[in-house]
C-alpha cells in the first residue's frame, strides 16, 4: 500500500478526480455523498441528511467512526468513549488555528463536529472528507494551503491510536497550532449523571524526557463493583510530536480542564475559548471532583514550505486496578510513526486474511442498478457487518435493553459459519451456557461482569428464541462436519425471580446435544393442546411489535392459546433437523427420538394446514399471521381485530424455507399473490396495510407510524426471507427484482450507510417519509442478505454427507468466480452465463451430472463427503 504520506496523497487524488471526473464518480458513487475507492475503501463527504459510520475493533469491542467525525467505543458496558448524540458536543476533536493578529487565532476544526460556522473559513478555502478503510479511519481537511490528515484506529490490545499529519503544501513558511481534546468515559455505564464528575480525576503528566514526548495525561475513575469493593478504571494518553527539516516546536501548553478549554461552565466544544486565544489561561495540570476533566493541549508549529509535522496520541487502558501501580505500565515504553504505522499495516493485512475463505468476484453487469465494482465491494462489506452482528458483547446501542439476542445472534453465527467457523463455536459455545434449565432460551442475556455477579437477562417469553438455536447448530455441522460440538459440556442458568429478571447458574451441566433435546422439548411444550396443537406465541415471535397475540382472555392467565404461524413453522422445520441431525449423528442410539421428532413434525405439519390456512367467501385463501387466545380473532387474515383485510409476510416465506411447501406445493399460488400485494418500491412490506392507531389484540405495533419499521413498511430483515423463499421456489427473476430494490447502494437516497443494510425503508409521504431507515450495521438483515447470496446465488447449500451446488438462473452478470471453504475444501467455483439455454457441470475438469430439482426449477449438482476429502475442487457451471 506504501507509506502513510502516500496513503494521504492518494486518497486527496481520489476526492479530486472524484469532483473533476464525471464517469469515475457515476461509477465509484454510492448514495448519501458515499463513493466506493479500489482495496474497498469508502470515501464519505459530510451531508445534513444522515451519517455514515464504520466499527473498528474485534471480539466485541466496537470503535466507531462516522463521517461526521463522532467517534464512540465501548466493549459490553464498559465504554472508553461515550457515544454524544446528534449536535451534542463530541468526545473526541481536533482543531488548527491560524493568527490572525493582536495575539488571536481563527480555530478550523478538522472533524466536521463540532460544526462551528464561525470557525470554518469561506467557500473555496475548505474541503473536508473522511475515508474508511478496513483497519483505519482517515479525516482529511485542506484548507490555508495545508492538509490536516487524522488518521484513528484500535489494534488488537484495544489501544487507540491518534495520528495527525501536518502538511504544508505551499512553499511559504506558516505558523499555526494544532489542537486536541479528548475525553474519555472509561467506566461501565449507561451514561454520565451528575455524580461522574465525583468520582473522576483527569491530570497531565510532563515528559520524562523531551526529545519527541509531549508528556501524558492520566484518567482515573473509581467505580464500585460491589458493596465492598472499589476499583479503579485508569487510562493513559501518551503524545509525540515528530519534525522533519527546518520546521519547529514553538511551544506547547496542557489542560486537564474542560472548562479551560471552552470557556467555563456554560461553554463548549462549538466555540472554545481557549482555541481563540491560542493559549489556556491557567494551564490547570490536575482535575477532579469539581468538574468533568478532559485531555486537552494547543501545540504552536512553525512549518517550512513543503515539509510536514506529525502528531501521535495513543489512548491505553487498565480497568479494575485495585492500585494505579497496576496501570503503571501504561506510562512506560516507546511509540514511534513506523511502530504504529507498522501496527495499522498489520491489522489491514489481518482483515485480509480473516476473509480469504469466502470470496467473491462478479463479471460485468446486465443492468446499471448492479455496477460489478460495487457489488464486489458491498459483498466484502456485508461479510464485515456480519461478523461484527456475530461477536458483539452487548449493549451496542449502549441502552439498558441493548443486550445479547439470541436470536440474533444465532441467526448471524449461521451467515458467520461460511468463513470463520472457529470463532463461531466459541460463540455458540459461550451463548449455549445462558440456556435455562428447562430448555427455554433468554430473549436477551449479558456477559457476567465477573464470576460472582448474575447476568443481566431479559426474560420476556418470546417464543422464537431456541428456533435459531437449533437452525443455526444445524448449519454449522452442514458447513464444518464438526459433530465433536454435539458432546461439549455447558451449563445452564435457572430463575431465582422471573418478575425481577433474577437468575443464577445452575448446577447442571451437560452436552450441547442435550441442551437441543431441552430447547426441543420446551417448544413443543409450548403447544396448544386445546385446540389447534400449533405452537403459542407467548409473549412474542419474530416479530417483536406484534406481540399482542399472545394475551389472556382470562385474567388470571398471562399467556392465552394464541398462536404464531411463523414460529410453528419454524419449530416444523427443527423437528426435521433435529431428526436429520440424530440419524447422521449416531441413528441406532436415538431412534426413538428420531421417530418422535419425526411424528411431531408429521402431526404439525397436518394441524398448519388445517388451521393456519383460512379462506373467504369467494373461496380465496391465505396463510395468517397468528390467532389470538382460543382463535378469538386473526391477524394477517380477510378481517383483522380493526376490521382490515391484511396479508402478512413472514408467514407466508416461512411456509417455503420452512419445507412445508416442499410436501406439497398446493400453496404455492397464494404465497405469490401475497408477496405480489405486499410490494412496493423498496421491496416487500412486512404488511400490506399498517395498524392504526389503537387497533385490538395486536400490542404496541400501532405506536409506530403508520409505513415505518414493522408497521406497514419494508422491514429489510423480513423482505430477505421471502427473496430468499423466492429463489427457493424457482423463482429467482422475481427474487433479483425483490434482492436489487433491497441494497442499499441501489437507492436514490439514503439516510444511514450505503455500502451495509440498514434494518428497513420507511415511507409515509404524510409525515415526509420515504426510504429511511430506523439504523445500519446491527441488523438481522445482513445475515440473511448473506445466506441468500450464498446458498442461492452462488448457490452452496451444504448438507450432513455432502453439499447441493445450486446457483439460481437468470444472474445479472456475466459471471462469477467463488471461493468458499466447506468441510475443510476450497470450492473454487466458476460461474458462466453464456445464454446457450441448458446447464453443463465440470468438477476438475470431469463432466458431472446434475439432477433437477421440481421445487427450484434447475439442476444441481450433489458433491458427496468423498469429493471434499481432496484440498481443492475447480467447479465449472455454465448456463
Amino acid at each position: 500500500m506504501g507509506t502513510f504520506k502516500e496513503k494521504i496523497q492518494e486518497l486527496s487524488k481520489w476526492n479530486r478526480e472524484l469532483k473533476n471526473n464525471k464517469i469515475l464518480k457515476e461509477n465509484h458513487s454510492l448514495p448519501g455523498n458515499t463513493f466506493i475507492l479500489d482495496d474497498n475503501d469508502i470515501l464519505s463527504l459530510p451531508r445534513d441528511d444522515g451519517d455514515c459510520r464504520y466499527p473498528y475493533g474485534r471480539d466485541g469491542f466496537n470503535f466507531w467512526a462516522y463521517t461526521s467525525g463522532y467517534m464512540h467505543c465501548n466493549e459490553g458496558l464498559f465504554s472508553v468513549f461515550l457515544r454524544a448524540n446528534e449536535g451534542q458536543e463530541p468526545k473526541v476533536a481536533f482543531f488548527a488555528g491560524f493568527p490572525i493578529g493582536n495575539g488571536t487565532y481563527k480555530p478550523v476544526s478538522l472533524l466536521s463536529v463540532p460544526a462551528v460556522r464561525c470557525l470554518t473559513p469561506g467557500k473555496g478555502e475548505f474541503e473536508q472528507f473522511t475515508v474508511f478503510s478496513r483497519s483505519s479511519v482517515y479525516y482529511i481537511t485542506e484548507t490555508h494551503g495545508m492538509r490536516f490528515t487524522l488518521r484513528v484506529f484500535p489494534d488488537r490490545d484495544r489501544k487507540l491510536y491518534f495520528t495527525l499529519y501536518i502538511e504544508n503544501l505551499k512553499a511559504e513558511k506558516k505558523e499555526l497550532y494544532i489542537s486536541s481534546f479528548i475525553n474519555p468515559f472509561l467506566n461501565h455505564s449507561l451514561g454520565e449523571d451528575g455524580e461522574s464528575r465525583w468520582f473522576r480525576e483527569v491530570s497531565y503528566i510532563e515528559a520524562s524526557s523531551r526529545n519527541n514526548d509531549l508528556g501524558s495525561f492520566k484518567i482515573k475513575v473509581n467505580e464500585d463493583i460491589s458493596r465492598t469493593t472499589s476499583v479503579s478504571n485508569i487510562g493513559v494518553i501518551r503524545r509525540f510530536i515528530s519534525i522533519s527539516g527546518d520546521s519547529a516546536l514553538i511551544r506547547h501548553e496542557e489542560s486537564a480542564s474542560r472548562y479551560e478549554y471552552v470557556g467555563g461552565s456554560r461553554g463548549s466544544l462549538h466555540a472554545p475559548a481557549a482555541l481563540e486565544a491560542g493559549s489556556f489561561r491557567h494551564k490547570k495540570h490536575i482535575c477532579a471532583f469539581t468538574e468533568a476533566g478532559a485531555a486537552a493541549d494547543i501545540i504552536h508549529l512553525r512549518l517550512q514550505g513543503n515539509e510536514c509535522i506529525r502528531y501521535d496520541a495513543v489512548l491505553g487502558y487498565r480497568i479494575h486496578c485495585r492500585s494505579e501501580d497496576e496501570a503503571g505500565y501504561l506510562l512506560s515504553g516507546q511509540f514511534t510513526p513506523a511502530g504504529i504505522d507498522l501496527r495499522e499495516s498489520e491489522l489491514r493485512e489481518q482483515s485480509v486474511t480473516d476473509g480469504k475463505d469466502l470470496t467473491l468476484k462478479v463479471d460485468r453487469s446486465n443492468t446499471v442498478l448492479l455496477r460489478e465494482g460495487i457489488f464486489n465491494s458491498f459483498f466484502e462489506h456485508l461479510k464485515t457487518q456480519v461478523e461484527f452482528c456475530s461477536l458483539i458483547k452487548g449493549y451496542v446501542q449502549l441502552s439498558a435493553g441493548s443486550l445479547i439476542g439470541i436470536r440474533d445472534i444465532f441467526q448471524a453465527l449461521e451467515g458467520l459459519v461460511y468463513w470463520q467457523p472457529d470463532k463461531v463455536r466459541r460463540k455458540m459455545l459461550e451463548a449455549m451456557e445462558f440456556v435455562l434449565e428447562d430448555g427455554r432460551c433468554p430473549r436477551q442475556y449479558t456477559l457476567p461482569t465477573s464470576p460472582e455477579t448474575p447476568p443481566v437477562m431479559d426474560l420476556r417469553l418470546f417464543i422464537d428464541q431456541g428456533v435459531w438455536v437449533i437452525s443455526a447448530m444445524n448449519t454449522y455441522i452442514r458447513v464444518t462436519g464438526d459433530r465433536e460440538i454435539l458432546s461439549e459440556v455447558c451449563g445452564y442458568y435457572e430463575i431465582v425471580d422471573e418478575k425481577k429478571s433474577l437468575v443464577r447458574k445452575s448446577k447442571c451441566r451437560d452436552s450441547v446435544l442435550e441442551h437441543l433435546f431441552k430447547i426441543m422439548k420446551f417448544l413443543l411444550s409450548n403447544r396448544d393442546t386445546d385446540q389447534t396443537g400449533c405452537i403459542k406465541v407467548l409473549y412474542g415471535d419474530w416479530n417483536d411489535a406484534l406481540d399482542g397475540l399472545g394475551v389472556s382472555i382470562d385474567p388470571n392467565k398471562e399467556y392465552g392459546t394464541g398462536v404464531s404461524v411463523m414460529a410453528s413453522l419454524q419449530v416444523y422445520q427443527n423437528l426435521n433437523e433435529m431428526a436429520q441431525l440424530l440419524l447422521h449423528f449416531n441413528a441406532a442410539k436415538y431412534a426413538e427420538e428420531i421417530r418422535y421428532y419425526k411424528a411431531a413434525a408429521e402431526e404439525l405439519r397436518f394441524n398448519l394446514q388445517k388451521y393456519a390456512v383460512i379462506s373467504n367467501d369467494c373461496q380465496q385463501k391465505r396463510i395468517v399471521h397468528g390467532w389470538g387466545d382460543r382463535r378469538s380473532y386473526f391477524v394477517g387474515s380477510f378481517d383483522d381485530p380493526d376490521h382490515v383485510s391484511r396479508t402478512g409476510l413472514t408467514s407466508n416465506a416461512f411456509w417455503v424455507l420452512s419445507g412445508l411447501n416442499s410436501t406439497d406445493r398446493y400453496m404455492e399460488d397464494t404465497i405469490l399473490d401475497s408477496f405480489r400485494a405486499l410490494d412496493t418500491k423498496y421491496g416487500f412490506k412486512t404488511f400490506d396495510h399498517a395498524f392504526s392507531p389503537n387497533t385490538p389484540g395486536v400490542g404496541r405495533i400501532p405506536r409506530l407510524p403508520a409505513g415505518t419499521a414493522e408497521n406497514g413498511a419494508v422491514y429489510v430483515h423480513a423482505s430477505a426471507f421471502a427473496v430468499m423463499a423466492l429463489f427457493q421456489m424457482g423463482r429467482p427473476k422475481e427474487a433479483w427484482e425483490q434482492l436489487i430494490k433491497l441494497f442499499p447502494f441501489t437507492h436514490r437516497t439514503i439516510s444511514c450507510s450505503p455500502y451495509v443494510m440498514p434494518n428497513s425503508y420507511g415511507f409515509n409521504e404524510e409525515k415526509g417519509i420515504d426510504g429511511e431507515s430506523m439504523l445500519d450495521w446491527q441488523t438481522g438483515s445482513s445475515n440473511v442478505i448473506l445466506k441468500t447470496l450464498i446458498r442461492f446465488v452462488m448457490g452452496i447449500e451444504p448438507d450432513f454427507d455432502g453439499i447441493w451446488l445450486q446457483p439460481a438462473e437468470g444472474f445479472p452478470f456475466k459471471g462469477f468466480t467463488f471461493d468458499i471453504r466447506i468441510k475443510g475444501c476450497r470450492l473454487k467455483v466458476q460461474y458462466k452465463n453464456s445464454g446457450k439455454g441448458s446447464r453443463t457441470y465440470f468438477v476438475n475438469d470431469t463432466k458431472r451430472e446434475g439432477i433437477y430439482s421440481e421445487a427450484m426449477k434447475l439442476d444441481r449438482l450433489w458433491i458427496s463427503d468423498g469429493d471434499l476429502k481432496t484440498s481443492v475442487l475447480d467447479i465449472l457451471v455454465e448456463d
